[in-house]
């Protein structure tokens, strides 16, 4: 049993398997994470401690383990490539927490002073009409689900479901929206009563987590968000799109699509070969509920903006999957592409993960590329 939640949680091992070539150490198994361990020191159903690859580990605990020269810059576990397998997480004996937390899922994040990794987030500060304000976020303007690591969750999916895989791109996420407003202006409620009903919507722009801007309160005076938006229109586009489509009265919160923007200086040294920088959708999401995969699609050929690139849909297999995660590099250069998400064809949230690359990590590391999985 795996804790989506948690970076450091107890795990029973499920396997144990020889590494050709290798007489001292030994790949383990603890659902679906892997770890090089040294031979011999553990066994199939031991419990142990799983800390994946955006776990930090204090130094006086990686002292301990012996194993601080071995972890990434921040004290972060890594990923390495030995002899043709991939370690992905580091494994701790089940001695080095209490009794209480050896049942399998507790959450030893607190118990060991282990953190979860988040890249730096760079904040700017909204101006209007050259002075500072206050700015509230609209309710409406929903943040992006953050789905888990296919390896948390390895039984997420069977051969009886339907999913699509599409690549996943290492840029910055973005959100746009024409969302009902949080309070409606007095200009607001006349332009209403006289039959101007879209007058109670707005357009709002913004990161995964930060509002960038909105037509009631204002925008950011310069941002890559916005700078794409203008590149594809992504304003008129939507407001042309909602109106076509919907009428007010049909709406309850509103519209957003989702998306990555990708490219020059969006990534260090993660560029994708680009001179520009690039916007494609993954989602879209209509009164609070993300659309089927056929919906979603639909939504963004009317928009005429670019999706993420599918690369399979039908039923779901590791196999089929794996070939779209190892040996991919970006085109035209031997870059390792980030990995894939894989969904259900339902747009249900609770049928969504991510698979990293184990080449993309190592290659992540070894040139600086911030990142979170």
């Amino acid at each position: 049993m795996e804790n989506q939640n948690s970076v450091a949680y107890v795990g029973k091992i499920g396997s144990v398997s020889k590494i050709p070539g290798a007489d001292n150490i030994e790949l383990v198994t603890v659902g679906g994470w892997s770890a090089i361990t040294k031979k011999g020191e553990y066994q199939v159903g031991d419990m142990v401690v799983v800390t994946t690859t955006d776990a930090v580990i204090p130094v006086e605990v990686s002292n301990q383990l012996n194993v601080t020269g071995y972890l990434r810059k921040g004290q972060r576990v890594r990923t390495v490539k030995l002899r043709g397998v991939y370690s992905e997480c580091l494994v701790i004996p089940i001695n080095y927490v209490g009794e209480r937390y050896h049942s399998e899922g507790s959450d030893v994040m607190g118990a060991l002073g282990i953190t979860k990794y988040e890249p730096p987030v760079k904040t700017v500060q909204l101006s209007v009409g050259g002075r500072k304000v206050k700015y509230h976020q609209n309710p409406n303007f929903k943040v992006y689900y953050k789905f888990p690591n296919q390896k948390n969750v390895p039984d997420m999916f069977s051969e009886e479901d339907e999913v699509v895989i599409t690549r996943k791109l290492h840029g910055t996420n973005t959100r746009y929206g024409i969302v009902r407003k949080k309070k409606l202006s007095l200009w607001d409620h006349v332009k209403v009563f006289f039959g101007n009903q879209w007058a109670a919507f707005e357009y709002v722009l913004g990161s995964h987590n930060v509002e960038k801007g909105s037509d009631s309160q204002g925008f950011y005076d310069t941002n890559v968000w916005e700078e794409v938006a203008e590149k594809y229109n992504i304003r008129g586009k939507l407001w042309d799109h909602v109106k076509e489509t919907y009428e007010p009265s049909d709406l309850t919160e509103g519209v957003v699509i989702y998306g990555e923007i990708y490219g020059a200086g969006i990534q260090k040294n993660y560029d994708y070969g680009l001179t520009d920088i690039k916007f494609a959708g993954f989602d879209v999401q209509v009164d609070g509920v993300y659309q089927p995969y056929i919906n979603e699609t639909v939504h963004f050929d009317c928009l005429q903006l670019p999706q993420v690139e599918l690369l399979y849909q039908g039923n779901w297999s590791k196999e089929e999957q794996d070939k779209y995660v190892f040996n991919n590099n970006i085109e035209g250069t031997k870059v390792p592409h980030e990995g894939v998400v894989v969904k259900s064809v339902t747009g249900n949230r609770g049928r969504v993960s991510k698979v990293i690359n184990p080449d993309y990590s190592i290659f992540s590391e070894k040139n600086n590329v911030g990142d979170s999985h």
